[in-house]
């Protein structure tokens, strides 16, 4: 993709936050929807929009150096509402990047589109919830091998949608969890990805039902710095433990100001219907961040 596309990715998703607005502190990106408690019978509505960039430019420079050009944009738009023991909230969050080493192609850094939809109904005992969960999962853009030559992903290859019923315990404010049953289907709009992603040769969905686990962490560590934890987990009905399918998230956030962020996110995720390596992303980013509320 040339560069301009990935500029234009930014600008869209920085439409909707270039208006003035006094910066707040927001908490931490978490798949918890429901974890602010909202007047009853009002809307709490969130929105954050972030901006990273670097560059670095070498001619004849006798240390050496390679030229580099790098930008991403993410933004966060979410909200609850609250009406007696029942709560609905919903977090949408985008994040896309590329970046470009020396003379070479413009790569994706960041590639997420994700809906989360979260509906709850307390019990007596506030620490306990039953909670139905709607969520949704894809990426922007085509995604390559380190070659540059093979399609690895794209826009709805693959794109999941898992459906899950369970309780939710929360002993404190810090820590969440919640425990189900849940389906999850995946599409594949490239059926040449489809053998990648665990589908028969030419196939286009498929169907899996299992239970998940999730367990959510968060809590200012120190002042202006805040960690989350995210794990979640998916076992296949028709298959061993072994397979279980499993995603863990560390994020570390610090507000140097109002406007500058520092960010620090380090993911593991393991899929055997994928590849049988531990997979491993790690990103480290200093930018701008708009928050609303």
């Amino acid at each position: 993709m040339r560069c301009w596309h990935a500029f234009l990715i930014a600008f869209l998703l920085a439409l909707t936050g270039l208006r003035p607005a006094t910066a707040q502190k927001l908490p931490m990106p978490t798949d918890d929807l429901l974890r602010t408690t909202p007047e009853e019978g009002d809307w709490d509505i969130r929105f954050r929009f972030g901006l990273n960039g670097s560059q670095a430019y070498y001619r004849a420079w006798a240390q050496g150096g390679v030229d580099r050009i790098a930008v991403s944009a993410n933004t966060m738009f979410s909200g609850v509402y609250t009406d007696g023991p029942y709560q609905y909230g919903f977090r949408l969050d985008m994040r896309y990047g590329q970046t470009r080493i020396d003379r070479g192609n413009f790569r994706k850094s960041e590639d997420v589109i994700r809906l989360r939809n979260q509906f709850r109904r307390r019990f007596s005992d506030e620490r306990l919830s039953l909670t139905a969960n709607l969520n949704f999962e894809t990426q922007f853009d085509k995604g390559y091998d380190r070659s540059f030559e093979n399609v690895q992903s794209r826009f709805m290859a693959p794109g999941t949608l898992t459906e899950t019923i369970g309780l939710a315990y929360d002993p404190d404010k810090y820590f969440r969890s919640t425990f189900g049953v849940s389906l999850r289907q995946t599409f594949i709009s490239d059926t040449s990805l489809s053998e990648r992603y665990g589908l028969d040769e030419g196939e286009w969905f498929r169907n899996e039902a299992g239970f998940t686990l999730i367990l959510n962490y968060e809590r200012e560590i120190w002042t202006n710095v805040t960690y989350t934890g995210y794990l979640e987990t998916f076992s296949n009905l028709q298959k061993s433990l072994l397979s279980t399918d499993i995603v863990f998230t560390n994020e570390l956030i610090g507000r140097i100001n109002d406007y500058l962020t520092t960010n620090f996110e380090f993911a593991l995720q393991y899929n055997d219907d994928i590849t049988k390596a531990l997979q491993i992303k790690q990103i480290l980013s200093v930018g701008l961040r708009f928050n609303i509320r």
